[in-house]
């Protein structure tokens, strides 16, 4: 059969299989974003350019491959799963980057830590240290399971290309204008019927509005780029 997709739309698929990703819903699980929005990418109906970075970096292709077909490729030799678990893998020191909060949009400048504001804790035993970060969690958003000052050591979900299962604590981003302006929270992942949904650990009445990935606004991109390892209490 004729495949009258972009050319780009076929390439993102390539090397969405040849990463190990089996299915498209695979892959929307993995990002965290819908399956619809997802799809749309692969099926050519909507453009790529603005996820080219996140596609790149997770299937270990070139941006300029992905939009173009110039630059480095999909290769079959990396295989399709990730050993990310090594019991000789050493406990060294993560830096701590910035900052989780609930219903608190910052620009980009104001949501990570300067190079000055150097703070390091404890890796987590059993993932190379490289594939971690730290955030610090900022008011209740979390208090079902964390307080305020508390630190969250997270895998990194594109450097490692772990699974996100039902139940997991993650660490989510969720971006507008462009990216210009981000919010980062902790959620937990649900199953729902009609696809998966992100639920706050929080006991306000402020938090209690959940991410369902099955219905991204049009004005936003949502991203699940870590998975909470670890949780460091405030001394």
């Amino acid at each position: 059969m004729f495949d009258d997709r972009p050319d780009a739309a076929k390439r993102l698929e390539q090397a969405r299989r040849i990463r190990g990703f089996e299915t498209a819903k695979d892959a929307a699980r993995f990002f965290g974003w819908s399956y619809e929005t997802y799809n749309q990418h692969e099926n050519g109906t909507r453009g790529i350019v603005r996820a080219a970075d996140k596609y790149a970096k997770a299937f270990r292709v070139s941006h300029g491959w992905l939009l173009t077909g110039e630059g480095q490729g999909p290769s079959n030799t990396e295989g399709a799963n990730i050993q990310l678990i090594s019991s000789t893998a050493p406990i060294g020191s993560v830096r701590v980057i910035g900052r989780v909060a609930a219903n608190n949009w910052l620009s980009v400048e104001e949501m990570d830590f300067s190079e000055e504001d150097v703070e390091y804790v404890p890796s987590v035993g059993g993932y190379p240290v490289e594939w971690q970060f730290s955030l610090i969690v900022e008011g209740n958003c979390l208090n079902k399971r964390a307080n305020h000052g508390d630190r969250l050591v997270c895998l990194d979900t594109i450097k490692s290309g772990v699974d996100i299962l039902p139940d997991d604590l993650v660490i989510v981003e969720r971006r507008k204008f462009d990216g210009q302006m981000v919010m980062r929270t902790a959620k937990r992942v649900r199953q729902a019927a009609d696809g998966y949904e992100l639920w706050p650990e929080s006991n306000d009445p402020a938090h209690q509005e959940p991410i369902r990935l099955y219905r991204v606004p049009e004005d936003e991109d949502i991203q699940i780029i870590g998975k909470v390892l670890w949780i460091l209490r405030k001394p």
